[in-house]
């Protein structure tokens, strides 16, 4: 099935509408055709007979089908807009679900800007396609047979003139073809790069400054831009030569039949017939050029249809079985049992992972950067599946269970913070829509949030951006943080969740972490020892592979990748705060 095929689906559910419309703009079109009749009748029958009663009829009749035209016309116009406004909510409804159920690996791999472009300019060409061009093309079709056989009616000798010029319009188009689909995929690339670099770089734009870049960046743009508007202009055109060459053809084809129809005026047809006729000419060709045009937009279109169904085609790498099951409850058991991940087969990022985690249990994970820590527990959240081997949460492989019902019991605040641009309540309260504003302002206050929120002119319906209201990076990790409370999780994962913050916040917060901490299974990401000092275990990880695990105390004594990062962040007891020096002066009592 080809995509266009697969597009004329999307038509299906709504195919009643379709042939009502294709109806009323057969109406509106076949409603014309009487005029050149009119013409006829005045100049061969009233004028020369003097018949008054006649042209009344003629008059009341030329309002009376302009009056019909304009009902049909409105009807027609209400149903072409419902129909492109239904394709355009399915299509994208469609591919928003899928982008929602593709897995992270899809999201690695693609600028955002792309995949907006495909969301909107690309379903916008698709919407013209499949409404106003794909049903004026089937009552262009019908009315081409209707008015050649009218004007063999009329006169034959005249219509074989008439008709004998079409094949020349097909024989251009087929000759440029191949071109215009070339430009048009090359076209739809450009712009989707342009969408894609230009949402990239509005989003990294305090990069851009800090590095002085604004002038690379506004060369680049133009050089792309550019290159956009070279193909554009090579695709309008071949787009004109056609236009040109199917102008030239039925300008032939009119003179040709003015000629002939004026050399058989007075002998064998009326000049009435021949203004007919001539009349009737574009009935004949307008609809022969759009056919062609339409071709010409069904390869612009291809390109997007061909984009839209890439997306749509795209297969999640990470899915329920189809023998997963419900996960209700947990203890908080995990086990990562002879693990080996890589992001491509050909290079693994880690290489037999082998450890388990008791319930209440808190295992931190340290290492230097690119150790693999954040892979680490990605996999715990299911959001790539191990190559080899297996991560179990209460014995159960991750793999068997249902995707929804595991992740509901996991609650992770990561390095990368992101907020919504709505209220500070629904941010916080995304995880769990069901909470009470209870439940979000304790959540607020266990993570150190609730007195700045509250400082606000609109507290906790406050937008975030909206009136100049901006949070910093700590405030930001803290709503984060907040979040993740709100959702209750018995498995936590916090990936430096308290780098971006300073010491007295950062002690606030561990405070609050060490209440929600208890009875949980805790993996805790750091460069900060100071914040690991106090888990129950310490997992060392170095290019992939667990090179060490201990306490603090075990692991500070002996050579290694800890006491090396021990040493570098700690060189001195001077250069500890009093909350880092409390920590460890406990650690050694214990």
């Amino acid at each position: 099935m080809s995509q266009f095929q697969r597009l004329l689906r999307y038509l299906y559910p709504y195919r009643v509408r379709v042939i009502i419309s294709v109806f009323l703009m057969f109406a509106v079109t076949l409603s014309a055709i009487p005029m050149p009749l009119f013409q006829k009748q005045v100049l061969d029958v009233a004028i020369p007979n003097r018949d008054i009663k006649m042209l009344w009829w003629i008059f009341f009749g030329v309002i009376g089908l302009y009056a019909f035209r304009a009902v049909v016309s409105y009807l027609l116009n209400y149903l072409i807009s419902w129909l492109g406004q239904r394709i355009v909510f399915d299509l994208r409804f469609q591919s928003y679900r899928h982008l929602q159920r593709l897995s992270l690996a899809y999201y690695d791999g693609q600028q955002p800007g792309k995949i907006m472009s495909r969301l909107t300019s690309d379903i916008d060409v698709i919407q013209y396609t499949l409404t106003s061009g794909f049903v004026l093309l089937i009552t262009d079709i019908a009315t081409l047979f209707v008015v050649t056989a009218w004007l063999f009616a009329i006169e034959w000798r005249l219509a074989i003139a008439a008709v004998g010029i079409l094949p020349v319009y097909v024989l251009c188009y087929k000759l440029l073809l191949k071109h215009i689909r070339e430009i048009s995929i090359a076209l739809r690339e450009k712009w989707e790069a342009m969408i894609g670099g230009l949402t990239e770089k509005i989003y990294g734009i305090a990069v851009v400054k800090a590095f002085a870049m604004e002038a690379w960046e506004i060369e680049r743009f133009r050089t792309t831009e550019k290159e956009r508007f070279i193909i554009s202009m090579n695709q309008s055109n071949l787009n004109r030569y056609l236009e040109v060459a199917s102008r030239l053809i039925r300008a032939i084809g009119t003179c040709a039949i003015l000629w002939y129809g004026g050399k058989m005026v007075g002998r064998e047809i009326k000049p009435g017939e021949l203004l007919a006729f001539y009349s009737y000419l574009s009935y004949l060709y307008d609809p022969a050029v759009r056919v062609v045009d339409f071709n010409v937009q069904l390869q612009w279109a291809s390109a997007a249809i061909d984009r839209v169904f890439e997306t749509l085609d795209t297969q999640p790498e990470i899915i329920d079985s189809p023998d997963a099951i419900l996960l209700p409850s947990v203890t908080g058991k995990v086990e990562f049992d002879h693990v080996t991940f890589g992001y491509d087969s050909e290079n693994p990022v880690l290489h037999n992972i082998n450890f388990s985690v008791q319930p209440g249990e808190i295992i931190a994970i340290v290492g230097p950067s690119g150790a693999g820590k954040t892979t680490l527990v990605n996999l715990l959240a299911r959001f790539y599946d191990v190559q080899k081997g297996m991560v179990r949460i209460d014995g159960r492989d991750i793999r068997k269970v249902r995707l929804d019902s595991m992740r509901r019991h996991i609650g992770m605040v990561s390095q990368e913070t992101l907020l919504f641009s709505v209220t500070l309540k629904e941010n916080i309260r995304y995880g769990r829509k069901d909470s009470t504003d209870a439940d979000v302002v304790a959540a607020a206050k266990a993570a150190d949030m609730h007195s700045f929120i509250m400082e606000l002119p609109d507290g906790y319906e406050t937008k975030i951006g909206e009136d100049g209201i901006k949070l910093s990076g700590g405030q930001k990790q803290r709503m984060a943080i907040a979040r993740a409370i709100l959702t209750d999780p018995r498995i936590l994962i916090l990936d430096d969740a308290t780098s971006a913050l300073d010491s007295h916040t950062e002690a606030n917060i561990q405070a609050a972490l060490s209440d929600l901490m208890k009875g949980r299974t805790n993996f805790v990401i750091a460069h900060r020892l100071s914040t690991v000092i106090g888990a129950d275990r310490i997992l060392v990880i170095d290019d992939g592979r667990i090179v060490d695990y201990g306490t603090h105390a075990e692991l500070v004594q002996r050579p290694g990748v800890y006491q090396d990062l021990y040493n570098e962040q700690f060189k001195t007891v001077a250069d500890l705060t009093d909350d880092e020096k409390a920590r460890l002066l406990a650690t050694a009592d214990a």
